[in-house]
Formats: structure tokens, sequence, C-alpha cells
């Protein structure tokens, strides 16, 4: 049999590091043909980054708490899984910023963790609870919540509950379901909160409400449940949808826009929503007590440009 040429190798062990953020372990390269000797030699020669036992990244890579987060786990062991805010930057929920990197482990498994990465034991640790990157394995989205809810605010996790579920990453129901068989989660009541801010039963559902209950009398039909609006890139809920018309209501509560993020996702929701060929009008507390009159002239003139090019909500969205 011919021997893989040590150039085709090297090409293999970048691959694969690139899809661990730039990390790979001694053990990878020595799995895939190269001699230990060989691999230490390049290391050495060409610079390449250590930052934990076993564990080197690539040359020219940006440094960020991901590509550290994926280190330690190769560094701790195939049964290690990156999850809180690095899982979260992994899948782009989160900027990859300089984080400190957090594994979970089962239980029942113990492992050597290298100075300045935290580490979590769980009893509830299931395989569903993360996918691979390469040979790391990471959490999914919503798992990835959980654990960092301990060092999340609510408004950031509201954010990311309503990102990943626009994007169709995570189940909010399934968040709540998972809280309930984890009461001793840190930051679990926090996380709970967000839950149902954004399944509709936190504090801006009374204007909710009130809005729907407004557009009853003003002769406006409306959807109950409100529907969905999937796109492209993301599926949208809007508060409130107008019956057979592609036009939407989003009602916003005391604390929209009370941070960059959240204004960043909401132009991307914005956007989303135009270019899934709908009219979204905004309606807050201030507006609705001071010039209800005036909204009411502008949805009126949303549903009257609908109407008038005959455009319908699609049949899938109904």
């Amino acid at each position: 049999m011919t021997a893989t040429h040590p150039a085709t190798v090297w090409g293999q062990l970048q691959r694969l590091a690139v899809a661990q953020h730039g990390a790979f372990a001694i053990r990878q390269a020595t799995s895939l043909g190269l001699a230990s000797t060989t691999v230490h030699r390049r290391i050495c020669h060409e610079g390449f980054d250590r930052p934990f036992p076993g564990v080197a990244v690539l040359p020219g890579m940006p440094a960020s708490g991901v590509t550290a987060a994926f280190a330690a786990a190769l560094s701790v062991g195939p049964e290690a899984v990156v999850t809180g805010r690095s899982a979260l930057a992994h899948c782009s929920l989160l900027s990859a910023a300089d984080l400190s990197p957090l594994l979970v482990l089962d239980h029942g498994i113990r492992r050597v963790v290298p100075d300045g990465v935290r580490l979590r034991r769980s009893r509830t640790l299931e395989e569903g609870d993360w996918t691979y990157s390469g040979e790391v394995r990471v959490a999914s989205p919503g798992r990835a919540i959980m654990d960092g809810a301990a060092v999340l605010g609510r408004d950031s996790l509201r954010r990311l509950l309503i990102d990943g579920r626009q994007r169709d990453l995570l189940s909010v129901q399934e968040v709540v379901d998972r809280i309930a068989a984890t009461p001793q989660l840190p930051g679990a009541r926090r996380l709970l909160l967000a839950c149902e801010d954004v399944l509709g039963s936190g504090a801006d559902s009374p204007l909710v409400t009130e809005v729907e209950g407004w557009l009853h009398r003003e002769g406006l039909r409306f959807d109950v449940p409100p529907r969905t609006v999937r796109t492209p890139s993301r599926v949208l809920h809007p508060d409130i949808t107008l019956a057979g018309l592609p036009v939407a209501l989003e009602v916003d509560g005391f604390g929209y826009h009370s941070q960059r993020a959240a204004l960043d996702l909401d132009q991307r929701k914005h956007n989303a929503y135009l270019l899934a060929g709908w009219i979204v009008l905004r309606v807050g507390w201030d507006r609705l007590r001071s010039d209800a009159s005036g909204f009411l002239a502008e949805l009126r003139a949303a549903v009257a440009q609908a109407e008038g090019a005959g455009r319908s909500a699609p049949a899938e969205e109904r």
C-alpha cells in the first residue's frame, strides 16, 4: 500500500483544525499518520500557539474565546462539550469575543482540567445536547443558553432566545421543559422569565392584549394565535397578524431597544419581514396613549396597500 504523502496529511489536519476554530490536538495529528516528532518540530519551527497541554492552534488564526474553548475541550478529552457563551458564539448568536472557556461533562467522567477553564459537571447531559464541529462536541443553542444563564442577564437571554427561535436553532418551549427538569440550574429563574417574555406571558403581554381589544373595537380582524412568518433566513413570530393579509404588528414594551444587541436583532427581523413581502408596523404604550387615531390611520393605510396590491397571506402561513 502506498503511504500518504505528508503534505496531504497536513492538509487534512488543517481542514480539521479549521472546523475546530484553528485548534487541533497532537493526538489528532498522529491518528492521521504523522509522527509526533514531526508534529512537534513543525509546531516549534512555525511558532504554533500552545494554549493547553497536547493542543496547538494554527498560526494566523484570530484569537477568540471560541478558539480557546475548542482548544480546552481538545485538551480535556473527547467527552468534553463546549457550552455557554463560547457555544453561542460558535453558532453566531454571540460575537466571538474574549470569553472564558466553559465546558460541561457528564457527572460520572473524571478528567484533568487546565487552569483558566471552567468545568460544569451535569447529570442532565443528553446525547441530543450537542453536535460536532470537526471532532469537538459543541452544545446545542438551547443547552448553551441553559449553561450560560448563570452569567447572562434577562435582556441578553431574551435576545438570544428570540434570535435562536427566528433562525430555527431552538425551541423556547423545549428550554422551558428542560428548566422544569433541572430546578437547580444556576440562573434558572432568570432564564425562565426570559422564556416567558418570548412566549408572550411576560411584561409586554398586557399591552398586546390591549392592542388586540382596540383592533376588535375598530372592526379589524386579526389571527388568534398570530401567524408564523417563514423567511429564507428566519422564522418570525409577530405579536399580531391581520387576518388574511401580510400585515403584522410588533408591540414594543418599556424595555424595547434597551441594548445595542436588541436593536441589531430588530433590524435583521425588520429586513426579513420586508424581503418576505410583509408590511410591519410598530406601536408602544406612548403612541397608543397619545396618538391612537394617528396609528389607526397608518394601520388602515397598510391594510389598503396590501388589499390594493392584491396581496394575501401565503397559504402555508395561515
